[in-house]
């Protein structure tokens, strides 16, 4: 009954909410109307989806059909985050195209705002494990795991990979 209410109470804060899709309580959804969710999409509670500028109208995340977003999950999409169909994020992942602002060495960081860098795409079937980071332009293949807690700064991830550690490196390559 809870994920009936949560859902019906969000997805109107979405440019689309695809047709089965749920969304727990508790989460936080900046600037929705920038935002397209998929059909029989899963939004665990707790999840931080944010869209950026409020005054850019692009839109600026896109959550493919059938994907699963355990909770805690942050997605800061200010310019373009693709994430395909049936992907897995689990807990506590973050993906960002944005990062602080640090040019002015006598101006604190938290008052430079933000830098918009490259997109990121997780393509589809890929499993995105607790705790990964996944960074501005980044590409991930196809079917591709990121292990535990990784932290993914290499720009392209091949389809049907294994990536593992801080910075994560690929360790199985099914492709070969």
């Amino acid at each position: 009954m809870i994920n009936k209410l949560s859902t019906l109470y969000y997805k109107n804060s979405f440019n689309t909410f695809g047709k089965n899709s749920i969304i727990r309580y508790a989460c936080k959804i900046d600037n929705g109307k920038k935002i397209k969710v998929g059909n029989n999409v899963f939004i665990g509670e707790h999840v931080w989806l944010n869209a950026g500028n409020i005054f850019d109208k692009q839109i600026s995340l896109v959550i493919g059909d059938g994907c699963y977003l355990s909770r805690f999950v942050h997605i800061n999409a200010f310019k373009n985050v693709i994430i395909e169909n049936d992907v897995l994020l689990g807990e506590g992942v973050y993906i960002g195209d944005t990062d602080h602002a640090t040019k002015d060495k006598n101006i604190p960081i938290i008052k430079q705002g933000f830098e918009t860098k490259d997109k990121v795409l997780i393509s589809s079937g890929s499993h995105i494990c607790k705790g990964a980071v996944i960074s501005a332009g980044v590409k991930i293949g196809r079917n591709v795991v990121v292990g535990p807690n990784s932290f993914v700064t290499q720009h392209e991830i091949p389809d049907y990979s294994l990536v593992i550690g801080n910075p994560a490196t690929i360790i199985e390559d099914f492709n070969n």
